[in-house]
């Protein structure tokens, strides 16, 4: 496997080397660049096929060519964000490119080092509960199953407690050495996690964990913020969210790999590895930068308050954005793993079902945003959303099983490239009057707060659900919860739209249509 990998990376080295037109026109999107080196591994590996079919038995064929292919396109997205940063590199050293080359080479710096510590995180997702139930002894009033959901949920909790501060301190001490000191409790946590005996130490080690992840979250979005030209802000924010999106895409499913092969703990383990390399890559590929004192407004309460006045932004709140971040972490960080050991799948398994969701995300989302920019309809995306993905839950009730818990998902990542940007969108449209009052960094601010409670609730509702009525049941009860929910969110926005929201769809197809009648 080792030696059919590093033929597939040399092979796209080879062809980016000899064809670096090809090799920029397949980097244009991750679904082209996925197609280019899965054919150079296809190609390489093919004439090993008949030689493994005569020593293998159909069952260890079957489990070693599913795992080949999950590490096949893992591989495929590594050594493509490695090009990605060679490609950068290089511009800074050509003369005619220069100028641009600085502010490219930092971005794609920050952009392998978000992804190596993303990577580290998503490690464990599909095993995360089943490492804390063996950590589990008796405790009066927390059953097994309540167990599982806490430190997803003590996580969540914990990054939006963190998350306030990590940008203070990326202001004063600039990012790069926010970074770099923020990666080393996020060692110490993944360090720990492996070595816990108890419950109560994973909880421990877990909130490390949170607070380096706030501080990579927050210090890499002021970098790009910081060191982008205007023009190329939004391209340089799209850059910080493939990161996390391919980091997520390929954890699950390699992490389950290594759970298999090498056990939890290695497992962890190596994410501490990977924070390391983040820290290094920090270190090594950022420009040193002076930390700027930055006079920001602070949130107050009465912001808050203020904006869930708002009858239009409470229900986007409500309806769409809570249930989004409730799902994810409720339905797939939660109750898709927990379900699948319980139906016998083990960890390898469970993340190439949950690399669906990612695949799902990556295929769709560049299309969704075009489209939602070109229509100016970014409810009826988001409303469209909630109810696939509440309909997607809800097939576990005539396929039990493997079957129904792979269509939620799929109708999961679906819905969240449907609602994930256009939820975004919608927040300035619906808060004029407040972005003008407060500005619009505060009303984010507070939504992002806000939204954080889902991704808090999620696993412990899902927990007391599973704890209470079963698996089964629990996995359709959030299937009714999203569809009821996309369902409301559609009467409010779609149904029943505002003068404003009429006004921007009017203005995004004045723009498609260059203003023609």
């Amino acid at each position: 496997m080792a030696l059919v990998l590093g033929l597939v990376a040399g092979t796209v080295v080879l062809l980016a080397a000899t064809a670096p037109s090809l090799f920029q026109r397949a980097g244009r999107s991750p679904l082209r660049s996925l197609a280019l080196v899965a054919a150079a591994g296809i190609a390489v590996s093919a004439g090993s096929l008949p030689q493994l079919q005569g020593m293998l038995d159909a069952e260890a064929l079957r489990a070693l060519l599913q795992d080949g292919a999950v590490v096949l396109v893992v591989s495929l997205l590594v050594v493509f964000e490695l090009l990605l940063l060679v490609h950068a590199r290089w511009l800074r050293r050509d003369p005619a490119t220069a100028a641009n080359g600085d502010a490219a080479g930092g971005i794609a710096g920050i952009r392998i080092a978000l992804f190596l510590f993303m990577l580290a995180e998503e490690l464990s997702r599909s095993f995360l509960p089943l490492y804390a139930q063996k950590l589990y002894t008796p405790i009066p009033g927390l059953s097994d199953t309540l167990m599982m959901g806490l430190p997803i949920g003590l996580f969540m909790l914990l990054v939006a407690v963190f998350t306030p501060f990590a940008g203070a301190w990326a202001d004063r001490f600039g990012s790069r050495r926010t970074l770099l000191f923020g990666t080393l409790p996020a060692v110490a946590g993944f360090v720990g996690t492996a070595l816990a005996q108890s419950v109560a130490e994973l909880l421990l080690w877990r909130g490390a964990c949170a607070l380096g992840y706030a501080v990579m979250f927050i210090g890499a979005q002021g970098f790009i913020a910081r060191h982008a030209r205007r023009e190329e802000r939004t391209r340089g924010m799209a850059q910080f969210v493939a990161a996390v999106v391919v980091a997520g895409l390929c954890g699950a499913p390699i992490g389950g790999i290594l759970a298999d092969h090498v056990g939890e703990r290695a497992t962890f383990a190596v994410s501490a590895l990977l924070a390391l390399a983040a820290a290094l890559a920090a270190a090594l590929l950022l420009p040193a930068e002076r930390g700027e004192r930055v006079e920001r407004r602070r949130v107050r309460w009465r912001d808050h308050t203020a904006l869930l006045a708002n009858p239009r932004f409470a229900a986007l709140l409500l309806f769409s954005s809570l249930p989004t971040k409730l799902m994810l972490t409720g339905y797939l960080f939660y109750l898709v793993p927990v379900t699948l050991h319980g139906l016998g799948e083990t960890p390898a398994g469970i993340g190439r079902i949950l690399m669906i969701y990612g695949l799902t995300i990556v295929v769709l989302g560049p299309w969704v945003s075009r489209a939602a920019d070109r229509s100016g309809r970014n409810a009826l995306f988001a409303g469209v959303g909630g109810l696939v993905g509440g309909a997607g839950m809800l097939v576990v009730l005539l396929a039990p099983g493997v079957p129904g818990v792979l269509a939620g998902v799929a109708a999961l990542g679906i819905a969240h490239a449907l609602n994930n940007a256009t939820q975004l969108a919608l927040v300035p449209d619906v808060c004029k009057a407040e972005c003008a009052r407060i500005g619009s960094t505060s009303v984010f601010a507070v939504y992002r707060l806000l939204e954080r409670g889902g991704s808090v609730l999620g696993p412990l509702l899902a927990a007391a659900l599973a704890d209470r009525f079963g698996h089964q049941s629990a996995l359709a009860a959030l299937g009714i919860l999203g569809a009821l929910c996309g369902a409301a969110f559609c009467v409010v926005f779609v149904l029943s739209p505002s003068p404003a929201d009429a006004d921007t769809r009017n203005t995004a197809a004045d723009a498609a249509g260059g203003g023609a009648p």
